[in-house]
């Protein structure tokens, strides 16, 4: 009897070939993009996490303003922490790539470059030797002065290979080697800046007797320190804090960066984990809609099946076999395609997410790593989800005896036989809302479907103009046109015009998610002329004022209470929140600059931030820690956005194939339902355009105005997800629909639902007049 039902199979197979076509396409992009992203993300992280451990990442480092003796310096320090000097100098130097051939003068070298000169900024140190390694992607390490070797990614941005020559100081090296050093993944010249320059900025490593060479109030005497123990986050914060009360003893501090502090480094992943994290988002999405789809698929299955299954059972069939019977091709389809989507995803597709965080940061080589859960999203959840909802369907409906199904009667019949009074409307228009409401649950089902492919395609449209709105005005969120941080006060103010604003800015963080989130505390001066619109006057010692971005972010409003940590000082300050203000720059809390200086312990009249319309050019740089400008502020926000950029692309493309899959098999469901009225209806004369009008039309206008009303329900759903979204990025920006991008929304949803009514034309034409005259209850 079972082989019977196996030779059923392929017939079956073939004349249900569209819908399982679709579903097995669906799949096949779901799984492989999902699979792609958890797969590349992973290995990035891997990858960065072997080089914590390979090349003994620092757990933080200092600068000081003078510089220590080594062995003293050990000596004050607790046994469990090494200690290594990473002295370094900043020089500028003109890139002149040349081949190397001894036989050519240098001064014929000189006019044949002369135009190709480009002034750029070169960090240079010793070799490594316990902390921080290098890591080496081609030649070696100098052995001679005249030998350097330079950052990966700036190489590349400036064009310079292996073996080729330089100029430092109007002295030629040669490049001996492609390296990566792990504390600068992101090449930013300050930990404070937003954007990482290659074509401007790089860092090199030289051999030691150059650098002994070098004249010491040129450099910056920088340490590195590791701890030998693994302590949890919260020893490590408490080890970090004995160390910066040993060092403070006999040393003056000029800067202590945690390694979780470190934007060269952390920046790797709170990029990644945020990507993870929109990309789970998409999981669930699509494992929903893969749901959705097949239990639409399964129960039209049945109903067009239930008159053959009560036959069956009545014939003597026992129910598990009809039930795996009808499990088998949807369970088949399923296993190819999601085995299909896993191949592309693990071996093709998985390395186009890591290139946009590659192009950025100096990671090692990408190391291949699957974790358990990539098998069971990417090969059990779509295969245990049509295994269940078809046991669901099938299971509940074999419950009915098989004269019921046999007749097809399935449904419960209303109480309420009337039909509908519908005499004010013409005969066509009472035709199509007939046809609706006896299909009501197909075109519910329908609605449903285009909201959530909507929802896809907003996900990643909407991401696009939120970065693009961010863009665009996040150069006018800034209060001035430059604003200096410096390593410590002036001593000689007297550059300063008087239209430069001297503020006191210091690194807190406070708990967010399981972690501390830094916050930028900002101390006003008196009659401050760029945060005029801030009333200090209602601030005290155990209050603040806050930005939106810092609200949205925390979720905070005004009259809670945070705790804000310093880690530099230790200072602890629990306060309350009288005011939220609109300040788009980051995570930014605001105070006076004298309660601000008093809890730094530092003198009446600090500041170390300065504010101005126009650039200040007579500020020795050695007094500088960073430099923000309009431009760079846009600048960092472009280049999340392009780090984004394929995650946008994959959401729209998934969301125009569900849209076309959803369309089709719902609207298909409908016509293959109603194949009997359509064969009567060219019996009685209609032609296929009529028969078209009176069965597709009223598609057309539902799934029209459905994607216009699903809109604003779309939006604030987005809305809603998006704060846990960015939970791992330092900063926030809210989600933003632009005019254009909801039109295009539009404009894809009607243009998919033209396309599918095309093919379902020809579905229409193939419904032959013989159909009427075959048998039927």
């Amino acid at each position: 009897m079972n082989r019977v039902l196996r030779k059923r199979l392929p017939r079956f197979f073939i004349r249900n070939f569209g819908s399982y076509f679709g579903m097995a396409l669906f799949i096949v992009l779901l799984v492989c993009f999902c699979v792609a992203y958890m797969v590349s993300y992973r290995s990035t992280l891997a990858s960065y996490n072997n080089m914590v451990d390979a090349n003994r990442l620092e757990n933080g480092e200092f600068t000081l303003f003078m510089k220590a003796d080594y062995d003293e310096l050990c000596d004050e320090l607790k046994s469990d922490i090494k200690i290594e000097e990473q002295f370094y100098t900043d020089i500028e130097f003109e890139t002149k790539k040349s081949k190397k051939d001894d036989d050519k003068d240098d001064d014929d070298d000189d006019e044949d470059d002369e135009d190709e000169d480009e002034t750029v900024t070169l960090r240079l140190f010793r070799p490594r030797k316990d902390i921080n390694r290098e890591i080496v992607f081609e030649g070696s390490l100098p052995e001679a002065e005249d030998e350097i070797a330079l950052d990966k990614l700036f190489a590349e941005a400036n064009d310079i290979q292996l073996n080729d020559r330089i100029r430092i100081n109007g002295k030629r090296m040669w490049v001996t080697g492609i390296i990566g050093l792990p504390d600068y993944v992101v090449s930013l010249k300050n930990t404070g800046d937003l954007l990482a320059d290659r074509n401007t900025f790089g860092v090199a490593v030289v051999n030691a007797d150059y650098m002994d060479k070098i004249d010491e109030k040129d450099l910056v005497w920088n340490y590195s320190y590791w701890y030998r123990n693994v302590y949890e986050d919260d020893e490590l914060n408490e080890r970090n804090k004995t160390l910066i009360e040993d060092l403070s003893e006999d040393h003056i501090i000029s800067s202590f960066c945690p390694i979780e502090d470190n934007t060269r480094v952390n920046g790797v992943t709170s990029k990644v984990e945020t990507n993870l994290q929109s990309s789970m988002y998409f999981i669930i999405l699509g494992m929903i809609i893969v749901a959705f789809l097949f239990a639409i698929v399964s129960i039209h299955t049945f109903e067009e099946e239930c008159s053959f299954v009560g036959v069956l059972i009545a014939t003597g069939f026992r129910k598990i076999s009809i039930l795996i019977h009808y499990i088998t091709i949807p369970f088949v389809v399923t296993l190819i395609s999601s085995a299909a989507g896993f191949a592309l995803g693990t071996t093709v597709l998985y390395e186009i997410p890591a290139k946009s965080i590659y192009e950025y940061d100096n990671l090692p080589e990408l190391e291949f790593t699957i974790e358990p859960k990539v098998y069971v999203l990417g090969l059990a959840v779509p295969i245990l989800a049509v295994v269940i909802i078809n046991l669901i369907v099938f299971c509940s409906k074999l419950n009915l005896t098989p004269l019921k199904l046999i007749r097809k009667d399935i449904r419960k019949e209303s109480k309420d036989g009337k039909a509908h009074s519908l005499k004010f409307l013409d005969f066509i228009s009472r035709f199509r809302l007939r046809t609706v409401l006896r299909n009501k649950g197909k075109y519910i089902s329908l609605v449903f479907g285009v909201f959530l492919s909507g929802w896809l395609i907003m996900f990643g449209l909407g991401m696009n103009s939120s970065f693009d709105v961010y863009i665009d005005t996040l150069p006018d969120s800034a209060v001035s046109d430059y604003q200096y941080v410096l390593k410590t006060p002036l001593p000689d103010d007297s550059v300063l015009d008087k239209y430069v604003e001297r503020d006191t800015i210091s690194s807190y963080e406070t708990e967010y998610s399981g972690r501390m989130l830094g916050v930028n505390v900002l101390g006003i001066c008196e009659d401050s002329d760029y945060f005029s619109e801030i009333d200090t006057d209602r601030l005290n010692r155990r209050s603040v004022i806050i930005s939106d971005v810092m609200a949205e972010k925390l979720g905070l409003k005004i009259g809670d209470r945070i705790t804000l940590d310093n880690k530099l000082t230790l200072h602890s300050w629990d306060v309350k929140i009288v005011d939220i203000v609109d300040f788009k720059l980051g995570v930014y809390a605001f105070t006076k600059q004298d309660i601000l200086n008093d809890f730094l312990e530092k003198e009446e009249g600090y500041y170390n931030t300065l504010f101005s319309d126009e650039e200040i050019e007579d500020i020795d740089d050695m007094y500088i820690s960073n430099t923000i400008t309009r431009d760079k502020v846009a600048d960092s926000a472009e280049q999340m956005k392009e780090l984004m950029a394929s995650l946008i692309v994959i959401l729209v493309i998934v969301g125009v194939v569900c849209y076309v899959i959803v369309m089709y098999l719902l609207t298909k469901i409908v016509i293959d339902k109603n194949a009997l009225n359509i064969s009567l209806l060219k019996v009685f004369g209609y032609r296929n355009p009529e028969v078209n009008k009176l069965y597709l039309s009223q598609a057309e206008i539902i799934i029209v105005v459905s994607i216009i009303l699903c809109l604003p329900l779309q939006y604030k759903l987005m809305c809603k997800m998006w704060p846990s979204m960015l939970s791992s990025m330092s900063g926030f920006f809210y989600f933003k629909v632009s005019v254009p991008v909801i039109a295009s929304i539009i404009a894809i949803g009607v243009i998919t639902c033209l396309i599918t009514n095309m093919m379902h034309m020809k579905h229409v034409r193939k419904i032959a007049m013989t159909e009427a005259l075959k048998n039927r209850e």
